[in-house]
């Protein structure tokens, strides 16, 4: 029993050092899901939505009636005295106090100002859409940031597998060579060439790992991680041919756009804005009641009474320069260039659409051909071995069709790459969520 504890130790030290791998590995989703989480840019976006609550809870307060309390003290130095003689006896009278003091509750409510308050909360809450819209944006767009470096790290992790691949046929090509040249069959040029090449590649593929290590650093960044942290993409870089409909996709936009909802909610605002105008030459009603307590009442001065009084005031502005209708104008104009703008939204993201599915087809029909020059390029590769080892062919020519098929099997990489990126464009077109 004793025997087996290392082992099961061993077994459960790799599993967790298995577990821990896998959850390095990310999705596109989960890399996406991530960085909005810890997202700068998002989390000052929802701060914007607060604010704006906010403020509807401010337009909202003038429902209600406004509370004041107000007191004072006021120390007379001369005060105006008078005295009589009456039956022979001498009365003071006095016109004020040394001593004065004031205690004073009102309440204000506007009764009627034709639906102003309504109007304002109408657009603050208009204005709190927006900002939620805002936050909406900021994610779809720091979402899709994502995809460039995901599929980017796919992208030259594959491609330095082709430049192993590569390696390894010239590092035999290499030691094949060293050992013609021993036999005196080959040349020290012919060699050193070979050697060349493998430099190159190795500098090649230093490049690419570094590509993948500032992919890293941006996603890190932007996650709001440590610049070390791993990045690890669980997917694989596959060319997956799609069908699409362009009047699906449009219609998808038309439905999923923040854009859209964004024009919507600025019409509104609009709308509030123009009646919220309106209302500026139209007449106010306001009821303010009082009460107080203070002394200076006569017959007894010194004495503290409260009384009360009640306003109901009423104002009507008949001249005001014919400000409200300008303002009404200019309401109504930017009313007209909201509508303007939802229209030129709709023809901006058609071609959008029709822009990325041109974009789509051309590049899978430059995977086809790439794929033909692959095995034109293998077949030609073959050829060339056997000519080389029949002496009918040169080293430099050889290499040359070595480096042919490399750069072939980079340019379908590349084509992979661009289609795959070329996809996600267009789901943003559509406003389609990772």
């Amino acid at each position: 029993m004793t025997r087996h504890v290392p082992k099961i130790i061993l077994v459960l030290a790799l599993g967790a050092g298995t577990a821990a791998l896998a959850q390095d590995r990310m999705t596109l989703k989960e890399a996406a899901e991530f960085l909005l989480k810890n997202s700068e840019q998002v989390q000052i976006a929802q701060e914007s939505v607060v604010g704006a609550e906010l403020k509807i809870s401010e337009t909202k307060s003038l429902y209600w009636p406004q509370v004041n309390v107000a007191g004072s003290y006021m120390r007379m130095s001369l005060v105006s005295e008078m005295s009589m003689q009456f039956l022979g006896q001498t009365y003071n009278f006095r016109f004020g106090l040394p001593n004065n003091y004031n205690m004073q509750a009102s309440v204000a409510e506007q009764v009627f100002n034709w639906g102003r308050t309504a109007r304002m909360v109408e657009m603050n809450t208009a204005g709190w859409n927006l900002a939620q819209d805002g936050v909406l944006l900021a994610k779809h767009s720091l979402s899709y940031q994502v995809v460039p470096i995901y599929y980017g790290t796919l992208f030259f992790r594959e491609a330095i597998k082709v430049l192993d691949d590569n390696l390894r046929t010239f590092e035999k090509k290499r030691d094949i060579m060293s050992q013609r040249y021993q036999a005196g069959l080959a040349s020290s040029f012919d060699r050193d060439l070979i050697q060349v090449q493998i430099s190159g590649l190795q500098a090649q593929k230093l490049d690419f790992e570094n590509n993948i290590h500032k992919f890293q650093i941006m996603f890190n960044a932007l996650s709001g991680r440590d610049e070390k942290a791993p990045f690890d993409p669980a997917a694989s870089l596959a060319f997956e041919p799609e069908n699409f409909d362009q009047a699906a996709l449009l219609q998808e936009a038309l439905a999923n756009r923040v854009e859209f909802q964004q024009v919507q909610h600025q019409l509104n605002l609009g709308r509030a804005s123009r009646d919220l105008a309106k209302t500026a030459d139209k007449p106010t009603v306001a009821a303010v009641v009082n009460y107080q307590f203070r002394n200076g009442f006569m017959p007894d001065m010194e004495k503290i009474k409260g009384n009360w009084t009640a306003t109901l005031s009423v104002a009507y502005p008949v001249f005001d320069g014919r400000r409200t209708a300008a303002q009404v104008a200019q309401a109504e104009s930017n009313l007209r260039a909201v509508e303007m703008r939802k229209t030129d939204q709709e023809r901006t993201v058609t071609i959008e659409i029709q822009s990325g599915l041109a974009d789509l087809k051309t590049i899978e029909q430059k995977l086809e051909i790439e794929k033909v020059k692959i095995k034109q390029a293998e077949d030609a590769l073959r050829i060339a071995d056997e000519r080389y080892q029949n002496g009918l062919l040169n080293a430099t020519d050889l290499i040359d069709t070595q480096n042919a098929l490399e750069s072939a099997r980079l340019n379908l990489l590349q084509l992979i790459y661009n289609h795959t990126l070329s996809k996600f464009n267009l789901f943003r077109s559509c406003g389609r969520k990772i």
